[in-house]
Order: C-alpha cells, then sequence, then structure tokens
C-alpha cells in the first residue's frame, strides 16, 4: 500500500487543490509538509509534519524539505505531490490499439473524448496498480504523465522524467538517499533527483492512464505564490518564462556538469533548449542484483530481477 501522501505547501493555506480533489480514503494518508510559522493557518483534516526552521528562507528550501520528507518516510511506499494537481484520466484508446496511434490505430475506447476528470474510484486505482508496480524489482520511482503533452501510445514508459505527483518505494530510495545530491540546487532540482536515482540503479516509470493537472501553470493566484521562483525576483521583474531564465540553465549546466553524457544544452530561434538522456543514466548494477523476501514458512528466497 501507499502509506503516506506528503504534500509540500506554502503561502497556500486556503487553496489546497491536491488535498480537495482526492477521495477521503486518501486525504486520511495525507501529510501537509509547512513551515512552523504558518501551520497555524492550515485547517485541514489530515496529519502535518513542520520543516526545521533553519530552511525556511534558505536558498535551496524547496530541495531540502524533498530530502527531509524522503528521510521521515524511510523504507515504506510514499508519494510526494505538488499542492495544486487534479488527475486526469486518459482514454485507454491510445495505447490499446498500438503504439502508433496517431496513425489510426486506435483501441477500445472506455470514455468519451480524450480524458476526463478522475474520479474518486479512479484515483483509488491509480493507487492500487502503482504499488503493484513497486513490486517490480526495478521500479522504485513512479508518476504520471504531463496534462499538457500528448500520449505516448504505450500503458506506461519506463526511464522516463517523472515529477510533480511522484511515488516512491522507499525501501529502495531509503537506502541510497544519503548518499544523493539532490540539495545543491534551487530549481530543477526534481531533475537533478531523477538523474542521481537512476545512476543508483532505481529505475522509474510513468503512467499514460495516468494525468497530472498542475494549475499553478494556469491560475494567477497560485503562479504568483510559487515562492521557488517568484522570491528569486523580488527586486526586479518577473521573466516572461522561469523556464528560459539564467536561474534554470544555470542548474541545468550544473546537471550536466555531473553527467555530460546524458543533458544537452543548446541555443535555437533565439531560445535555450535542453535534451535529457535518461537511458544513458540508468545504471542497474548499481544496486544489489538480488532482493530478498520472507515467504510464509519463514524461509527466505532469492528474487533476480527481470532481464535487461
Amino acid at each position: 500500500m501507499i502509506e503516506r501522501i506528503y504534500i509540500p505547501t506554502v503561502r497556500r493555506p486556503d487553496n489546497q487543490i491536491t488535498y480537495n480533489s482526492h477521495p477521503r480514503e486518501l486525504q486520511e494518508r495525507m501529510i501537509m509538509v509547512v513551515e512552523p510559522g504558518e501551520r497555524h493557518l492550515y485547517d485541514y483534516d489530515c496529519e502535518y509534519l513542520e520543516i526545521p526552521e533553519e530552511f525556511v528562507g534558505s536558498w535551496t528550501q524547496l530541495a531540502q524539505t524533498r530530502k527531509f520528507i524522503h528521510k521521515h518516510a524511510g523504507a515504506i511506499k510514499y508519494a510526494v505531490v505538488d499542492d495544486d494537481v487534479i488527475i486526469r484520466r486518459r482514454n485507454s484508446k491510445y495505447w490499446t490499439g498500438g503504439p502508433k496511434y496517431w496513425l489510426g490505430n486506435l483501441g477500445e475506447s472506455n470514455m468519451d473524448g480524450a480524458q476526463r476528470v478522475a474520479t474518486g474510484e479512479d484515483i483509488l486505482e491509480m493507487y492500487d496498480i502503482i504499488d503493484k508496480w513497486f513490486e517490480e524489482p526495478d521500479i522504485g520511482l513512479a508518476g504520471l504523465s504531463d496534462s499538457g503533452k500528448p500520449p505516448s501510445g504505450h500503458e506506461y514508459d519506463d526511464t522516463n522524467f517523472v515529477c510533480t505527483y511522484v511515488f516512491y518505494d522507499g525501501r529502495m530510495v531509503s537506502k541510497v538517499i544519503d548518499d544523493m545530491d539532490i540539495t545543491s540546487l534551487r530549481v530543477a532540482e526534481d531533475v537533478l533527483f531523477m538523474y542521481e536515482a537512476l545512476a543508483r540503479g532505481i529505475n522509474s516509470r510513468k503512467a499514460s492512464e495516468w494525468i497530472y493537472d498542475n494549475r499553478s501553470m494556469f491560475e494567477k493566484d497560485l503562479q504568483d505564490s510559487r515562492i521557488v521562483w517568484t522570491e528569486m525576483y523580488t527586486d526586479g521583474e518577473l521573466p516572461e518564462s522561469f523556464y528560459q531564465s539564467d536561474a534554470h540553465y544555470d542548474a541545468m549546466r550544473y546537471i550536466q556538469k555531473k553527467y555530460p553524457h546524458a543533458v544537452k544544452i543548446y541555443k535555437k530561434n533565439g531560445k535555450m533548449h535542453n535534451i535529457k538522456y535518461w537511458k544513458k543514466v540508468y545504471n542497474p548494477e548499481a544496486r544489489s542484483r538480488t532482493r530478498t523476501i520472507r515467504i510464509g514458512t519463514g524461509k527466505t528466497v532469492k528474487i533476480l530481477p527481470k532481464p535487461m
């Protein structure tokens, strides 16, 4: 079971979209991760975790908070979710008919339209599916697709970037978390985490059926409270696109320096671009080739990972 759902949140005590859009069964597993000075502002029926005071206002507050969450979770299955997410479900016709749906190879449809807002039952089903993925030896990270991008044509894709709504198998992550460089960056810290995990043999899986709709990308009042970005520009005008900013590409160059074979940065038509080669980083040999489980008789057996 996915035992806990951590929601890091700041400056949004009256606008918890993720919490409000989930069924009560999952709200009971939620832990809002808040600044100590804001705890009294939140009145949702869930657990709370206050970050250390020394994190507040630091340059890498978000990255440090995420590591704090990973350490708190330990060796359980858990999720870390942005506070502004609505889950959507995609029509299964995009992967049940074959990989090239854009050529007309559509499969069986299970809804009207291309996608819809997920029901509470849908979200519970998603949690059950991802929980089972974590019983595969290689998979330690899982996530949803971006609502702004087309489906891949597969039910899921392995060794791919996941962010915003991410599931973790703490049985794998907890073993390496102290060795990972995940608190060096203010922005693109999720990209750095991904590279660090893959390099240590923790593979990822991105679902096509389940989509995150990040409302901060569209709603002005939420954009104004994205302090990881906005508080970098207190003395000047915000950039038109954070992802074209010097801050973002300084972070990407830091990652490129660590993984030069897996990041390409270039400029085209006046805009910066980058390509991330996730599969060049994934190293299944970095972790143990066997895993042990206890069976009903009390005996221990070794399970070999699936062939690469």
